[in-house]
């Protein structure tokens, strides 16, 4: 009988394919070829993210963490507004969420993505600028949304404050918010060259926020650590990651669209940050998967019949959770004035709300799989900083291989370049553009005098 269930090595994470429907036997000469691929460009330094949890120069640890205690110490801070928009923001975002519980360092974080006029004037209207750690991160350092509200920050905070309150993560040496920290003498971090934003949470794009809410940044590198581990011991052929990456592929041309349900409130933004690494890495060439993100118990209530009855071109990821330290005991029904018993009471009586929610995911699972529609599950043992370490560096990975085995470069997003070059024209004083400019262009310039 076939493994379809396997933990990746000493992380704290499983993952179980046995309801992909699966029809042959991973390739496994081609996984190998497409392995071999990958791995040379991690070797030639192309690409940063697998080697993070080995290389410190990549991860900028100790850095990030000796800035975040250099800042907690004077104790003036009760708020963070970090500014940085897709990679540079959706790693930190999920993260902090995901382990909100965890996070004791009594920062709250306000994270200001998108340069909307009222999100931005009603998250100023909740913080001071006397004790506000103002986190700003654009790899590029050309980020236009980004640079925007950096420059509303500045002048929020008052000349007096940038050497105090504000920090920036970018390109060690390229970019304008490079050269000018430098220039103010603001305190810094790096992204290394190598890592794209979408990978960035092992870096100090995550690992920074990560040290200042509080929490472990080091047992984050060490379930990504694991789950690198596992995938250099295993052979290819036998590694989940990579008989995930063939079968989601052989499947495309039926099922081009994954949905991502965590059965965790917590794991909800995780989603979001999914949606961008599967679809910005992927979506190229004429090929790519179309990612939604959603959350079990809530969206049985939403998306399920969609799922059991509807068009059958979609591939469902579920996470789950194993261990929460307190379950809820979900309480006896009361007994009232006559003594009547209530069947919907007296079923719940005894169990928890964690075995709720265990059961509502074995539940849909089983109405999808009775449906012949296909899905997998990846099992976290504790939502700790340990295990989402695991799980990112799991779905950096399959993402990678996919890309290489779809022969399209998952590290790249030119789509998203070419519209920096729109905005930045459309922007910028300039003589009006030549006859042969992009119709995309000529449409956009007819809208700035509205910008």
């Amino acid at each position: 009988m076939a493994v379809t269930a396997s933990r990746l090595g000493s992380a704290p994470i499983t993952i179980d394919w046995s309801q992909m429907t699966m029809k042959r036997e991973p390739d496994a000469e081609a996984l190998q070829e497409a392995w071999s691929k990958l791995k040379s460009r991690f070797h030639a330094g192309d690409v940063g993210f697998f080697d993070c949890p080995i290389n410190p120069e990549l991860s900028q640890l100790k850095e990030s963490e000796e800035l975040a205690e250099s800042l907690l110490r004077k104790g003036t801070f009760s708020d963070c507004l970090f500014l940085g928009i897709g990679g540079s923001a959706l790693g930190p975002i999920s993260m902090l969420s995901s382990l909100q519980e965890k996070c004791q360092s009594g920062i709250r974080f306000h994270f200001v993505e998108n340069p909307d006029p009222l999100e931005w004037t009603s998250t100023l209207k909740k913080i001071k600028p006397t004790s506000t750690l103002v986190c700003c991160v654009t790899k590029s350092g050309t980020t236009f949304e980004t640079m925007a509200q950096a420059l509303l920050a500045l002048e929020w905070l008052g000349k007096e404050r940038w050497k105090t309150n504000f920090v920036a993560i970018t390109d060690p040496l390229k970019g304008d918010l490079r050269q000018f920290v430098q220039q103010e003498g603001i305190p810094s971090l790096s992204i290394a060259p190598s890592i794209g934003g979408r990978f960035s949470i092992f870096s100090p794009v995550g690992l920074f926020a990560a040290a200042l809410a509080g929490l472990s940044a080091s047992s984050i590198l060490t379930g990504a650590k694991q789950v690198r581990d596992y995938i250099e011991k295993t052979p290819v052929e036998k590694n989940p990651l990579f008989i995930l990456a063939q079968e989601l592929l052989s499947q495309y041309p039926k099922r081009s669209v994954h949905v991502c349900m965590p059965y965790s409130t917590r794991l909800r933004l995780l989603g979001s940050w999914f949606v961008q690494l599967w679809g910005e890495s992927l979506g190229k060439d004429g090929k790519g998967f179309t990612p939604l993100a959603a959350v079990g118990a809530t969206d049985q209530h939403s998306i399920l019949q969609l799922l059991r009855d509807g068009p059958d071109d979609k591939v469902t990821f579920f996470m789950t959770v194993d261990h929460v330290d307190d379950e809820v005991k979900i309480p006896r029904s009361p007994l009232t004035q006559d003594r009547r018993e209530y069947p919907a009471f007296k079923i719940l009586e005894g169990h928890t709300l964690h075995e709720l929610l265990a059961t509502e995911y074995q539940a849909t699972s089983l109405v999808l799989t009775k449906q012949g529609r296909p899905h997998l599950s990846v099992k976290l043992d504790r939502l700790d900083e340990r295990g989402l370490g695991a799980l990112y560096f799991a779905f950096c990975s399959l993402t990678a291989l996919a890309g290489v085995l779809w022969e399209v470069n998952p590290f790249d997003q030119p789509g998203v370049e070419e519209a920096k070059v729109y905005i930045r024209k459309s922007l910028s004083v300039e003589p009006p553009p030549a006859e042969e400019e992009s119709n995309a262009y000529q449409r956009l310039r007819g809208t700035r005098t509205q910008l």
